[in-house]
């Protein structure tokens, strides 16, 4: 797949055969210059093998036709895989793989596919970083033990309620400048919004708590929690932001788009549904 952003740029350069000579000059008639062997019609410089003829420059390998600049992957193939671009990997055994880092945002890196660490032979690359819902072998992908993939991390429900200075809002209605409650520098404040997300999801499902509050929330088993937890990894009993969860299931999700946002505070926090939970945005 192609992505949004470019990490990585490439600049082909285009030589030409550095003849400067004027076919239409004085010298058309010579032997010398245009009709002699030496320059247009010799073996040396048009017709032949050392310039426009031979195998070094036009037609030859190591030029226009040589694995090194024409051909080969390293210029004609496209973007190296890196950054958010699906490109290629030019290393044996290895493919470009992507996953997403937050919002519509991924990360693509040259690697193998997996289902445990074991899988993962290279020292650069020994997590199998794999989505979390659905249980042992779910595939994923080798990376470094410090980069997070947030699998399924595809946030709320479009009627989730989101605490705001005037009372509560859904998410889905909220725009880029709203205000909503936010921790910022330790204290509930009001602060305007960064970002607002809208993704499309096909066959997705979400989990639903059901708080000791009595309220619901419908949100991606990969969202985080405030304090970094997951809520694909609650279960009856657990607190979120003090309140105890009294059920948990993972449903069918029916609408066609989910729905995240992201505060300007130092914590990045929300308050959805009467609870303080995180964002998978990032500035």
């Amino acid at each position: 797949m192609r992505a949004l952003s470019v990490f990585f740029s490439l600049v082909l350069v285009a030589c030409g055969d550095g003849t400067t000579t004027d076919d239409s000059g004085t010298t058309d008639g010579g032997g010398g210059t245009d009709g002699g062997g030496d320059t247009d019609g010799g073996g040396d410089s048009d017709a032949g093998e050392g310039t426009d003829g031979g195998g070094d420059t036009d037609g030859g390998g190591g030029t226009d036709a040589g694995p090194g600049t024409d051909a080969g992957p390293d210029f004609d193939a496209g973007p190296a895989c890196g950054g958010m671009i699906e490109g290629y990997c030019n290393l044996a055994g290895l493919t470009c793989e992507c996953c997403p880092t937050g919002g519509p945002s991924q990360a693509c890196l040259c690697t193998t596919v997996c289902t445990t660490d074991a899988d993962c032979t290279d020292v650069a690359r020994p997590t199998c970083n794999r989505p979390g819902m659905g249980g042992p072998g779910r595939m994923g992908i080798c990376t470094s033990t410090t980069m997070v993939c947030a699998w399924g991390s595809v946030c709320a429900s479009p009627d989730t309620p989101i605490a705001t200075p005037t009372g509560e809002r859904p998410i889905a209605e909220l725009e880029v400048g709203d205000l909503v409650l936010t921790m910022h520098e330790g204290e509930l404040v009001a602060r305007p919004l960064a970002r607002v997300s809208r993704t499309p999801v096909l066959d997705h499902a979400v989990v639903r708590v059901l708080l000791d509050t009595g309220r619901t929330l419908e949100i991606s088993g990969g969202h985080p929690l405030a304090d970094g937890r997951l809520f694909e990894g609650l279960v009856p009993g657990d607190a979120i932001d003090g309140v105890i969860v009294r059920e948990v299931a993972t449903i069918p999700y029916e609408p066609a788009f989910t729905h995240d946002i992201l505060p300007d505070s130092d914590s990045r926090t929300y308050v959805a549904g009467g609870v303080l939970i995180g964002t998978t945005l990032t500035p």
